[in-house]
């Protein structure tokens, strides 16, 4: 037989064995009470702005605004506007969201040099 052809043979048990084992893989983790079609959370890398007063909307909104021009300012454009509210009760706006806390970090720390107050959290849905 020719090598070429062993080689494919080869990849394709390869492919094979990795889509039985993924397979009993999710069985498992189904009998533990898992989901594992679940998405993995990530790490939210956060604007923060001025604090907010819960109670007084538009003040609330006023913080907002400012937060989302200087992000503007900073020749940040973003298509959508996640605000996270948490035990710091200031304005909060998710700049982006990745999968890993080091990667976070990364950007994070090229959003400072840009002049943002800049966190990195936990994704929470």
């Amino acid at each position: 037989m020719d090598q070429s052809k062993l080689g494919h043979i080869e990849e394709s048990i390869r492919r094979m064995t990795a889509v039985v084992r993924e397979t009993s893989a999710r069985a498992v983790a189904r009998s533990f009470g898992e989901d594992p079609d679940a998405k993995p959370l990530g790490w939210w890398v956060l604007a923060c702005g001025d604090p907010l007063d819960p109670d007084d909307f538009q003040s609330r909104d006023q913080a907002r605004d400012r937060l989302r021009n200087k992000v503007e300012e900073c020749g940040i454009m973003l298509t959508e506007h996640i605000w996270v509210w948490d035990e710091s009760e200031a304005a909060q706006l998710v700049i982006t969201t990745l999968p890993t806390r080091e990667r976070a970090e990364r950007v994070a720390a090229k959003l400072k040099s840009k002049g943002l107050a800049i966190r990195v959290r936990k994704e929470k849905i």
